[in-house]
């Protein structure tokens, strides 16, 4: 029987620091039968001279105007030739034997597509990353449950933790180019929608690079708000009409009231609007998500007065994870 192909999609910006070392992770693999795909999306850098040292044999680079990460990942998709699907960001890491393992899994479990994996921030090196499991780590066979459980929860499971067959891919459509924020919860809440059950393989691992200063997930411009807010509205839409009911509608709601913490007190009309879409679902039951320190703050002086202190902690990276970044 024909080894099955796995397709590893990068999208490539400015990543001239970390491309050789994400490039070297993937065909470092086990798995005996992967092509690699880079887009290079209109680099300002060295990003695309290095990748370009790793063309040829599996490896294929092509490069675009600067396009947006999702243009890049829906580029590389139409050119893979894969049965199975990894994306991969141009600065984060697999385990060696992270898409083997998971291969094995869709063996043994005859009909599952979607699969995910252990995972892990790391600042500098991924041996110094710190594994944090959550609800979303076990199998499930109702992928509704696994949204419920990831809104109701606040946790959520990074890109290149999933490996997909790339029929669900099909069926979900592309990523949605016109998001800046959350752009891969929107796409992978769509292709959960598309497969019977989740299998989570707790020995497949990815690395999570995490404190890189422009890196889009720091961006909180009023466009990146905006587009938070169409990510949840995108997630209810959903959802919903996949499967109507109060515990949905709770899970729908409390993505708008993490929003609506996250973003206090600048960006007071998306704010709004969230708040609006709360009680139009029946109200919300998140709380925010602080540490521990600014936790205990808030039972004293109220989230809000709190939420401000640490954004002025944040603002002027005086929180230990800039002192690493640093």
């Amino acid at each position: 029987m024909k080894t099955p192909t796995v397709s590893v999609l990068i999208p490539a910006y400015n990543a001239a620091a970390y491309i050789e070392q994400t490039l070297d992770s993937v065909l470092a693999q086990t798995w005996p039968n992967i092509e690699v795909i880079v887009v290079d999306d209109g680099s300002q850098d060295e990003t695309l001279a290095k990748a370009l040292r790793y063309a040829g044999g599996k490896v294929q680079i092509v490069s675009q105007a600067n396009s947006g990460a999702s243009a890049a990942r829906n580029r590389a998709f139409a050119l893979a030739t894969g049965e199975y699907i990894q994306y991969l960001d141009a600065d984060d890491l697999l385990q060696h034997n992270k898409i083997a393992v998971q291969m094995e899994c869709f063996r043994l479990r005859t009909g599952t597509k979607l699969s995910s994996s252990a995972w892990a921030m790391f600042y500098d090196k991924p041996s110094d990353a710190a594994f944090t499991p959550t609800v979303l780590w076990r199998d499930y066979s109702d992928p509704v449950q696994w949204l419920v459980a990831a809104w109701e929860n606040g946790v959520w499971m990074q890109p290149s933790a999933w490996l997909t067959h790339r029929s669900l891919i099909e069926a979900a459509g592309p990523w949605n180019e016109q998001l800046s924020l959350h752009d891969d919860g929107e796409f992978f809440s769509r292709v959960l929608l598309q497969s019977s059950e989740i299998v989570f393989c707790a020995e497949a691992i990815s690395y999570y690079r995490k404190g890189i200063a422009d890196s889009l997930s720091s961006i909180r411009s009023a466009n990146a708000t905006e587009s938070h807010l169409a990510v949840c509205r995108a997630y209810e839409v959903h959802l919903l009409a996949y499967r109507d009911e109060d515990a949905t509608r709770r899970a729908c709601a409390n993505n708008y009231q993490r929003l609506i913490y996250e973003y206090y007190p600048n960006h007071y009309e998306i704010r709004k609007l969230a708040a609006a879409r709360i009680q139009a679902l029946g109200g919300s039951t998140a709380s925010p998500h602080m540490t521990p320190l600014f936790s205990e703050m808030s039972k004293l002086l109220g989230w809000k007065l709190t939420k401000r202190m640490q954004n002025f902690v944040y603002k002027h990276k005086l929180n230990p994870a800039a002192w690493k970044a640093k």
